[in-house]
């Protein structure tokens, strides 16, 4: 089957605008997928390849447009257009899933009032409706709980580029200036180019040469600054450049400079750095999620016009390492983070066919996603051990290495990023599949490895081990020996979580006493009937493999693996919910 997927946004204009070339980047890396069928709607259609089918439009055919698509994705944040397809949809029963890009909050004061009346009302509606938010990068989180926005579900999906761009253009065009300064984007007030203008005064530049490539409003303003500076002699605008061009201009530069005061995640970054190009950028957090990810340092302070200096001239100076291009390549790509999206859309234009008090009861109860499911609030107090293992380590080695075997990102985000990075926590996961790093946060690496098997790791190596809701998933009692005793081995303490056996609401299939029915029965049940997050089995093999998946162990089971912890027992309402084994 495949799923139809409407993108509607204000604009598709690939050529000058980062929205834009975002989504077209994206259909780019799924035009080959025959399980995804992309369109696009917007009133303002630009100059661009176009890898998808693009229609001209605003509200009287967004109706039509709905009737044909299977799920819908929004691009653009406090838009009406967008707003209202999000109505539209719901009417219609459509999943939604919604990419806000970037919140700018510049303006006059009733503009800055307006901005801020529309997050409390319509912005707020639209993250409800939403049943996937995509973020840039995992900030932006922490920016929509400032806001008083809580959104449903997050998915962290960075801009991304091409990975065949890899190699400076061959037909360079050598810029003029000691150093040559490229800056690329459009000229808009919140990309500060007037900090770049001053900064050319400072002796430090004496004989740069600034080149801006990019059209906008701002134009006129600034060559007056630099008139007024005395520096329009070293001031040179390009206006717009196709990408052969500018890929030139910037094979031909000693630097790039981005000051901006607020960017999403901006591809320029990206694109300099995957070509080889240094590039010097303001201290801010799109901007920081991108160079802390890939190990470039060349921020400066954000308005800070002497360090501004300081940073390109000594940026100019620098050659882009391998490493650095390759943790683009790795991380930034849509190649690897196209297809994260392209599942999303398939499992909300198929979603299990559970009863509706399946569905409800797993929401309220085990949707860690929901950030008021009982599960979610129950981590958040069960972390309050974690932490004071961590607090622990840290006062004895100033730093932590964790290992977290079958864990994910998005759990580690109960925990304050300020916090982890207060306690230098590195933490490593390891996982029997390769995992897309949806948040770009330096403290994380990928280990693909068995866990019952982790022979690549040296014995001692970290100071704790984690595992969270995963022995009951390892497979039979000799493979749980072993997952136990390789956590017991890598690190020099444990903390080991797995659902109750003892708990009469199985957390799997959602289902009453279902873990402590005999195994055949079990099998008849899934193979009639979908149950918690599974979807009815196909056939017996099917439903023997779903039953298997989950092997939940008692109290004494636990010490058995684990002889030396303290088995902590989690409750709810006075019923066992969880075992916690904590060691040595």
């Amino acid at each position: 089957m495949t799923v139809r997927v409407l993108f509607v946004s204000k604009e598709y204009q690939p050529l000058y605008s980062g929205v834009a070339r975002h989504i077209q980047g994206l259909a780019q890396a799924l035009v080959d997928d025959p399980a995804v069928a992309l369109s696009m709607l917007a009133p303002q259609v630009g100059e661009g390849h176009a890898p998808l089918a693009v229609m001209r439009g605003g509200y009287r055919r967004l109706w039509s447009c709905l009737r044909s698509c299977d799920v819908v994705h929004l691009h653009g944040s406090r838009t009406p257009l967008v707003f209202c397809a999000a109505l539209l949809a719901r009417l219609r029963r459509l999943p939604v899933v919604y990419t806000p890009h970037c919140y700018y909050d510049d303006g006059s004061l009733p503009e800055r009032a307006l901005k801020r009346l529309w997050d409390l009302t319509v912005e707020r509606a639209l993250l409800r409706i939403a049943d996937t938010l995509v973020l840039l990068h995992e900030g932006w989180v922490d920016d929509l709980a400032r806001r008083g926005l809580s959104p449903r579900r997050v998915m962290v999906i960075p801009n991304c580029v091409d990975a065949q761009r890899t190699r400076r253009s061959s037909s360079a065009v050598r810029l003029e200036g000691r150093p040559a300064v490229l800056s690329i984007g459009r000229l808009d007030p919140i990309k500060r180019l007037d900090d770049m203008l001053q900064a050319l005064a400072d002796p430090l530049l004496a004989d740069a040469m600034l080149h801006v490539v990019g059209r906008g409003d701002e134009r006129e303003r600034l060559e007056a600054l630099a008139e007024q500076l005395g520096i329009s002699g070293r001031v040179h605008f390009h206006g717009w450049q196709d990408d052969d061009a500018s890929a030139a201009m910037m094979a031909g530069c000693d630097t790039m400079i981005l000051a901006s005061a607020r960017e999403g995640m901006p591809t320029v970054v990206l694109e300099a750095l995957l070509a080889g190009v240094p590039i010097a950028c303001s201290d801010i957090e799109g901007n920081r999620a991108i160079l802390d990810a890939v190990g470039w340092d060349a921020l400066f302070a954000m308005g800070d016009v002497s360090a501004l200096a300081r940073c390109v001239q000594a940026t100019a100076q620098r050659q882009v390492s391998e490493q650095v291009r390759e943790a683009v390549r790795r991380r930034f790509t849509w190649e690897g983070q196209a297809p994260r999206l392209a599942e999303r859309y398939l499992e909300l234009a198929n979603p299990p066919q559970a009863s509706g008090w399946h569905r409800r009861l797993a929401r309220k109860l085990v949707d860690y996603d929901n950030p008021e499911s009982l599960g979610s609030r129950i981590r958040k107090r069960r972390l309050m051990r974690l932490m004071s293992m961590i607090d622990r380590i840290h006062a004895q080695y100033g730093h932590v290495k964790i290992i977290d075997v079958g864990g994910t990102q998005q759990y580690w985000r109960l925990l304050p990023a300020a916090y982890l990075e207060a306690r230098s926590v590195s933490i490593t996961l390891v996982n029997v599949r390769p995992v897309a790093m949806p948040f770009a946060d330096s403290c994380f690496t990928f280990m693909q490895a068995d866990g019952c098997d982790l022979q690549g790791v040296d014995t001692g190596a970290f100071h704790l081990a984690h595992s969270n809701s995963v022995i009951e998933h390892v497979g039979d009692p000799v493979r749980m020996a072993r997952f136990a005793s390789e956590l017991q081995r890598v690190a020099e303490c444990y903390y080991v979580q797995t659902p109750d056996f003892w708990c009469p609401l199985e957390p799997h299939f959602m289902t009453p006493i279902f873990h402590w029915l005999p195994r055949a029965l079990r099998i008849q049940l899934v193979r009639h009937l979908a149950m918690g997050h599974w979807r009815r089995a196909r056939n017996r093999a099917e439903a023997e493999a779903i039953v298997n998946s989950a092997r939940l162990l008692s109290r004494r089971e636990l010490q058995a693996l684990l002889p030396g912890a303290t088995i902590l027992h989690e409750r709810v309402l006075g019923v066992p919910k969880s075992l916690i084994a904590v060691g040595p």
